[in-house]
Formats: C-alpha cells, sequence, structure tokens
C-alpha cells in the first residue's frame, strides 16, 4: 500500500483515509450505531422503564443490580449506557447526564475505566467471574460508581453465577451490576431474586415508523409512508433492526424509495399475492390456486414464509369481519379498503378453518415434506372447503321442513230447534229472538297439562326462534300462578335466563297457540326435582331423550352423524 496513504480516528468513531495530508474518504457509520439512544427521551417504548430509573436517581433509591430482559433490538444495553451515564457525569447523579463532559464521552465510546461491558457469551467461564470479582474490590477512576453491564448474561455457566452470588448479595457500595438478557428464562431464580427485573417490550409498528421517519427527514432520505411501514414490520419490534434495513434499502436504490422496491430488495412477498389466493379460495378455483403455487415456486419465496403471510391475511380478515371496520388492522390506507372488500368473501367460521389449514401445512413442513406438496394440498383444501353453516341456522331450517299437523277447523254450534205448540194448520211459525249468554271464562291451565304438552310448546317456540328453544330446554315448568308459569332454572343458568326474556313476546304467543289461552310465564333460579331427571343418565341415553323430543336432533344424528358432546 502507498505509504502516502494512512487512516486517522476522527470525532465520531469513524476512520478518515488521508493522502500525503488529503483528506480522501471517510467510513460510513451505520443508522444503528449513529442513531443509538444517547438519552432518556431518545429510547422508544419503554417509557416504564425509563420513568423508573429516572426516579430512582432523583430520589437516592438505586439499588446494586438490574436485570434488563426483552427481545433484541429494544434499547437494554443502551439504556444501560444511558444510566451509568447519569451516574457517573461529572454533574451528577443526575437525571439527564449532560452527554458533553469527559466522563459521558467515554462512556459514549466505550472506553471508560469505570464502567466495563462484557460480553456474556465469550467470558461465560468461572474464571472470568473470577476476575471480575477482584476488579470489583478497586474503587471507581474517576467516576462515583464502577458499573459492569454484562450482555447476554444467560449465556454463563452454572458455576459462573454460582461463584457471583455472594457478591450480588453484598456488593461494594461503589458497584452496580446491570444484566441484559433475552432469554430471562435461563437466569437462575438466586441471580433474579437479587437484582431489580424489567422486561423491555418490543416496539410496536407505529412506533418503529415514526423512529425511521425521523432518521429518513434527518438523513434526507426520500421514502415512501408505505415503505416505512413494510421495514417496521420486517422488523417485527426490533428498532435496531429496523435501522438496518432501511440501511440496506437506501444502499439498494438512490432514488425515492417506494413500497415496491422494498419488496424487491428484502424479497418479501407482495400482499397482492394474499388477496389473489383469497379470492381463489373464495371463488373455489382450484386451476387457478395451483397457478399460484406454480407462480410462488418460480419467483423463489420460501413457502414457510408464504404460510406465515396466508395466516396474517386470514387473521387480519377475521378481525375485519369481527370489528366491522378495519380500523385495528396496521397497514395502509389503500389495503384498509381491499381487507374491508374481501372480508364480505367469507364468515368468521370459515376464517378459523383456513387459518387452522395454513398452521397445520406450517407444522406439516417442520416434519420435511415436500413443500410443494404441502402448499398444493393446502390450497386445494381451502377451495374445497364447504361454507360453514351455524348449528342455528341449520336447526331452524331443519324445523322449517318439519310437516305442520294440520288444522281441524271447528263446526260451528247448530242452534237446538225450538218445539212450537199449537195448531198446525195455516199457522205461522215464529222464533223470538234468544238473548245470548256470556261465554263461562275459560278454567286455568293445570300444571299437569303445561308439563304433558311442554315438549310441543318447546317446538313451536323453536319455529319462532331456535336459540331460545333452546335455552328454554334447560328449564322445566315447576308450577303455576294463574295463567302464569313458574319456569325453573339451576343456579347457573342466570345467561339463559337473560336470553329468554330478550324473546317474550315469541314464548307467549307459542303458549297462546299450544295451550288456547293467554298465557304469562316466568323464570326462577334454584334446586329443583324436576330438572334433576336427565342426572345419572349416559349420553347414549341422554341422545335417546333429545331424539324423541326433538325431531331436528334425530335428523341431525341419521343424517350427519351427530353426536351429544
Amino acid at each position: 500500500m502507498d505509504k502516502a496513504l494512512d487512516r486517522r480516528r476522527i470525532k465520531g468513531g469513524c476512520t478518515a483515509i488521508f493522502y500525503n495530508g488529503s483528506k480522501l474518504s471517510m467510513s460510513y457509520l451505520v443508522l444503528a450505531r449513529k442513531w443509538r439512544p444517547q438519552t432518556w427521551d431518545e429510547v422508544v417504548a419503554q417509557q416504564h422503564v425509563t420513568g423508573t430509573l429516572r426516579n430512582a436517581i432523583q430520589y437516592n433509591r438505586l439499588a446494586h443490580a438490574y436485570l434488563f430482559c426483552g427481545p433484541r433490538g429494544v434499547g437494554k444495553t443502551s439504556a444501560a449506557r444511558i444510566l451509568a451515564k447519569a451516574l457517573n457525569c461529572q454533574k451528577g447523579p443526575t437525571v439527564n447526564p449532560c452527554n458533553a463532559c469527559s466522563s459521558c464521552n467515554e462512556i459514549t465510546e466505550s472506553r471508560s475505566m469505570d464502567v466495563l461491558e462484557i460480553d456474556g457469551a465469550s467470558n461465560r467461564g468461572i474464571e472470568d467471574v473470577r476476575n471480575l470479582r477482584e476488579s470489583v474490590r478497586y474503587t471507581p477512576v474517576s467516576g462515583k460508581y464502577k458499573v459492569y453491564i454484562i450482555d447476554e448474561v444467560h449465556m454463563l455457566t452454572n458455576e459462573a453465577f454460582n461463584a457471583l452470588l455472594k457478591t450480588l448479595e453484598e456488593p461494594p457500595e461503589h458497584a452496580i451490576f446491570i444484566f441484559a438478557t433475552t432469554e430471562p428464562q435461563k437466569v437462575p431464580a438466586t441471580i433474579v431474586s437479587r437484582c431489580q427485573r424489567f422486561d423491555f417490550h418490543r416496539a410496536s409498528i407505529q412506533d418503529t415508523v415514526d423512529l425511521l421517519r425521523r432518521i429518513a427527514q434527518s438523513e434526507k432520505i426520500d421514502i415512501e409512508d408505505d415503505a416505512l411501514l413494510l421495514i417496521a414490520k420486517k422488523s417485527d419490534g426490533s428498532l435496531r433492526d429496523g435501522q438496518s434495513v432501511l440501511d440496506q434499502i437506501v444502499s439498494y436504490t438512490s432514488a425515492r424509495i417506494t413500497a415496491a422496491e422494498v419488496v424487491q430488495a428484502l424479497g418479501m412477498i407482495d400482499q397482492e399475492v394474499y388477496f389473489h389466493a383469497g379470492q381463489s379460495i373464495a371463488d373455489k378455483n382450484i386451476p387457478g390456486s395451483l397457478d399460484l403455487v406454480e407462480k410462488i415456486f418460480m419467483e423463489g419465496y420460501s413457502v414457510e414464509e408464504f404460510l406465515s403471510g396466508l395466516v396474517e391475511h386470514f387473521r387480519n380478515l377475521l378481525v375485519v369481519r369481527g370489528a366491522g371496520n378495519a380500523d385495528l388492522l396496521e397497514t395502509s390506507d389503500l389495503y384498509k379498503k381491499q381487507y374491508a372488500e374481501h372480508s364480505k368473501l367469507f364468515q368468521v367460521e370459515d376464517l378459523l378453518r383456513l387459518i387452522r389449514i395454513a398452521t397445520d401445512s406450517l407444522n406439516s413442513l417442520k416434519q420435511g415434506i415436500n413443500p410443494r406438496f404441502v402448499l398444493e394440498l393446502a390450497f386445494v383444501k381451502m377451495a374445497k372447503m364447504d361454507k360453514s353453516v351455524v348449528v342455528d341456522d341449520l336447526l331452524a331450517s331443519i324445523a322449517k321442513l318439519k310437516p305442520q299437523e294440520p288444522v281441524h277447523a271447528v263446526p260451528a254450534a247448530i242452534p237446538e230447534k225450538k218445539d212450537v205448540s199449537g195448531p198446525a194448520s195455516n199457522s205461522a211459525v215464529t222464533t223470538e229472538p234468544v238473548a245470548a249468554s256470556p261465554p263461562e271464562p275459560a278454567a286455568a291451565v293445570s300444571l299437569e297439562e303445561v308439563q304433558n304438552r311442554w315438549n310441543e310448546f318447546l317446538q313451536e317456540v323453536k319455529l319462532g326462534k331456535v336459540t331460545a328453544g333452546t335455552f328454554l330446554q334447560e328449564g322445566a315448568p315447576v308450577g303455576m300462578e294463574g295463567n302464569t308459569v313458574i319456569i325453573g332454572f339451576r343456579m347457573c343458568n342466570g345467561f339463559h335466563i337473560d336470553a329468554i326474556m330478550r324473546a317474550e313476546d315469541i314464548i307467549q304467543a307459542a303458549l297462546r297457540k299450544v295451550y288456547g289461552r293467554n298465557m304469562h310465564f316466568r323464570c326462577v333460579k334454584g334446586e329443583f326435582a324436576q330438572l334433576e331427571n336427565g342426572k345419572g343418565l349416559t349420553k347414549e341415553q341422554q341422545l335417546q331423550r333429545l331424539k324423541e323430543t326433538n325431531p331436528a336432533v334425530d335428523l341431525l344424528s341419521k343424517e350427519l352423524g351427530a353426536e351429544l358432546v
């Protein structure tokens, strides 16, 4: 190499290349390092952590050991560094480190003698921990505290953890330990119990988009909001991953970054592919579905990634179908409109079954089955799947098919002939109008009569509303008060009673039709002997009883093989 070329460290940790004393270029500092949080306010989506640590510093309630848990790239090590700066700042301990004094700069540049960052994966043995215990005894060089930051602490061996216990239990006043880990379940309980534990959350998609937008504006990167949304979804809650992906996309193109370019650069599957798949399934278009499988393999997409995206696609449709709108979806406004339209193609039950098929296919991939065969089989199953039918609707349809009992007309009463005495010859027979006597009031229906025709009454209710009749089956007539039927339920049937009362008009109409007079009903809860008749019966006996009292159940059992659950 030409001796005139030399490299020099300059401010910010970058390397500049000089030729004969003139700077030629400077190595690039990646966004994840350049935009690493330096103050509490810059830590995204972890207000529950930063707020507690600020208060601990302000009110002098510092612990001697902290455990920072959470997924990668959410700010665990950055928060540890900020805490170290807050404790050792020349103006501190202070809630807000100045980031200007020599102590803050040394910690930022990882060259402080009082803040030691240790990689738990490469310093995991008992000898490493023994060396650490020896160094803990010495007082800080320039700051007020000696801070030990051990990253991925779960990688330490059991022997190393045991050697660390005594130091954690009775540490020197000047020593503070901060452990960071992505797998807290691997840290022994004896260690966790000696620490204050903070659980860092995954960053939401909106938090990630806001951070990436702020970085793009500062770095003069021209990028669409939809492209930022795709990057945020790809990062899966990791802010560092999102920054790294943005770096990669910027290198991919020098023009305005669009969503299509993000899809192409990252090898992602376009959302339109999933809408196409859903339309083919709704149309039961098996040839079209198999053509889509061919396209997926020709484009080189991962089958596992496609099936995972398909599960998410059906989940989005399910959310829209359940909520009645697309407001809960984390996607662009354009796709929200498409989801609102496509959700009309499926019932909720259909979407649950589609998700089940897709997840079963994902599990099949893990068993080493041919990916193409798995995907083709999944699409054929989905396309051949019949529409779901709600049982209540099915019972209502069957009940309507039941032949109605013929209604016999009651002949009008023939007035009795009046014997008229007198001469038969040439005598005009006159009939005097007879005053009609008022009908006697109908006698109240007895409890026995109500019980004898109870099943007939239940069938009549089901013709009006199946669910009401089904809930009434859980009760039984237990008494009469005039023309009011007392229907008894178990103490646990409060929901049934609420549902029954919402169908009051239908039930009273059924009472009038079956028992021939205006009647009322009242539901009560308690312990009634009439409700214990079915106790102790086997499932077969219970099913037989249902068949005898409900022709729809008998038909379902014969035609569809229905079983009693």
